[in-house]
């Protein structure tokens, strides 16, 4: 699985992450996926097909904008521990829509 941004969002109230994942192709054209949601509970995807890494650098720099601050898998691990498990059901299903 290929990581293209991890952002983990923790102001006021919120406590949340927001990756894109490559799941196929080259940088001018391919699938990807965006999963998302809160710590702890169930999260959500959506399938990008036909992006490119311009369309998708974008999307990240407006991640960027509301508050999402890229981070390390590592850290990822330390702040969300069950992340990995819950990420590999998500990828799976949304590996399944392409």
């Amino acid at each position: 699985m290929e990581y293209i941004y991890i952002g983990w969002c923790r102001e006021d109230n919120h406590d949340k992450v927001w990756i894109c994942i490559k799941l196929n192709g080259d940088r001018w054209g391919g699938s990807y996926a965006t999963v998302w949601g809160r710590r702890g509970k169930k999260l959500q995807y959506k399938v990008i097909d036909h992006s490119n890494e311009w369309e998708m650098d974008k999307l990240i720099r407006s991640k960027s904008k509301k508050g999402y601050a890229g981070i390390s898998t590592d850290y990822l691990d330390q702040v969300y521990p069950e992340f990995k498990t819950d990420l590999e059901q998500t990828a799976f299903m949304a590996t399944l829509s392409v």
